[in-house]
């Protein structure tokens, strides 16, 4: 079977799948084992070995079934950088990056700040502050081992030796004994129940425990970062938490009675409400 033929029979079945944008599809599964588009193009009618076919077909097929295409190619660009994505973590998106934005923006006036990142999984979110700025130090958190290991992976490979960085897995802030973070940051899991069903195929195969919350609003996880919050960031320090848009008026009437000052919510790419920061200043004995 020649590069053309492998690739019109690649076509062929991601078109019966429905996909949106098979031949796009098709171009970055090629590019993944092996050909990019000028090889495409030049080596059209070249036989494919049976080992790359075998691999492409096998690929081609998970897709079909909807597996996201980051778990097939095990990457996926976010801020500019690179990040490894494995089947245990929540693929980083574009929307995501506005989280990083509000962080860089409303941290700015801090010197070298101290960031945590909680329910880390790639680690996408706190490893791109840690690259974009000076940071005295970076904490990722995560409850799941394996999403942690890739986190690891990622701050290893893309920060090295650049800033103090770690990884901590724990329940939120369960293992954390800092209580002078400038900026704490979180992508938590704040999918509603009824909101499941809802979801594209490719999103149900993401873990269901980056991305469910039990109670009724979703906002379970985010209540809870929002308290403990309080007794791990430095006077005046920055918390910022991504979630729906349905739920960004909600978070921040919460933000507000547990006294952080400042609030904001902020759109996304799509116009959409989707991140909520604040400040929180100490008080002292006398207030």
């Amino acid at each position: 079977m020649t590069l053309a033929q492998a690739k019109a029979e690649a076509l062929r079945r991601l078109s019966v799948a429905g996909l949106e944008d098979p031949v796009l599809e098709v171009q970055v599964l090629l590019g993944h084992v092996g050909f990019d588009r000028v090889r495409q193009i030049l080596d059209a009618h070249t036989p494919i070995d049976d080992d790359t076919l075998t691999s492409l077909m096998s690929l081609v097929d998970r897709r079909a079934a909807r597996e996201p295409m980051a778990y097939l190619t095990g990457h996926r660009e976010f801020y500019g950088l690179d990040f490894t994505v494995t089947s245990d973590t929540l693929i980083p998106r574009p929307d995501t990056e506005t989280l990083v934005e509000v962080a860089l923006s409303r941290g700015a006036h801090i010197p070298c700040p101290r960031i945590l990142d909680l329910c880390t999984g790639t680690g996408c979110v706190g490893i791109s502050i840690a690259h974009s700025i000076e940071v005295s130090s970076l904490t990722l958190v995560d409850i799941s081992p394996r999403a942690l290991e890739v986190a690891r992976l990622n701050a290893s490979r893309i920060l090295g030796d650049s800033c103090r960085w770690r990884c901590i897995e724990g329940d939120l802030m369960c293992n954390i004994e800092d209580d002078a973070f400038d900026i704490i940051v979180s992508n938590p899991p704040y999918i509603a129940p009824e909101w499941m069903e809802c979801l594209s195929p490719e999103v149900m195969m993401e873990p269901s425990l980056a991305l469910r919350d039990d109670d009724d609003d979703g906002l379970g996880i985010e209540r809870r970062i929002v308290d403990e919050a309080v007794g791990h960031l430095a006077d005046g320090g920055v918390l910022a938490l991504e979630c729906d848009y349905r739920q960004a008026r909600d978070l921040e009437s919460y933000m507000k009675a547990r006294g952080y000052v400042d609030t904001l919510v902020t759109n996304d790419l799509a116009g959409l409400e989707r991140v909520v920061s604040a400040r929180f200043a100490k008080r002292s004995p006398k207030d």
